[in-house]
């Protein structure tokens, strides 16, 4: 009882401080969150102190000061890591040999996947990608629905994305898509 009357008085307040200190309401919500959990967990020691106010106000501000560190860190990897596999792939695609092998090797995963493909599914994609096919010319040639194509294709999408993920760049991704 004592414990839903201080989250009644304190969640808003301690809410409206997260969101100073984070641009994401849900991030917010959770780091409130988890110092109610906390609170809880610790419940007993709460006897102890002196100003509860002061206590959950820290608590909050220090669990939001944590996750912006920890996006800081999250963000500078992910941006290292993308800038040098971009170079990387720079590079192997200056030397045209290498752009050579590379692009056969790409060609022939793309080939195997598309023979891991259900047969109809396999044959919607053919049609639509290699034959140049409009989907609604796929469904009237194959007499099935237009939403029918729409989805073969969309799942041997999904397909593709995911059995080329090591090649995929921003660049194959939109050729996936709109190729």
């Amino acid at each position: 009882m004592a414990y839903e009357t201080l989250f009644r008085l304190y969640y808003d307040k301690l809410y409206h401080i997260a969101k100073g200190y984070l641009d994401s309401t849900q991030d917010a919500e959770g780091i409130v969150q988890n110092v109610f959990l906390k609170v809880w967990e610790q419940k007993r020691n709460l006897e102890k102190i002196n100003n509860i106010n002061n206590y959950l106000y820290t608590m909050t501000k220090h669990a939001c000061l944590d996750h912006l560190k920890h996006l800081k860190i999250k963000n500078s990897f992910s941006k290292n890591y993308y800038e040098e596999k971009i170079a990387i792939q720079y590079q192997f695609i200056k030397d045209e040999t290498s752009s050579s092998l590379l692009e056969k090797e790409l060609e022939q995963k793309i080939l195997e996947a598309i023979e891991r493909l259900p047969k109809k599914c396999q044959n919607i994609f053919i049609k639509s990608r290699f034959e140049g096919m409009k989907h609604a010319e796929i469904a009237e040639n194959l007499k099935i629905s237009k939403k029918t194509v729409d989805n073969h294709i969309y799942n041997a999408l999904q397909h593709m994305k995911l059995h080329l993920k090591e090649y995929i760049t921003p660049t194959i991704t939109f050729f996936l898509t709109f190729f």
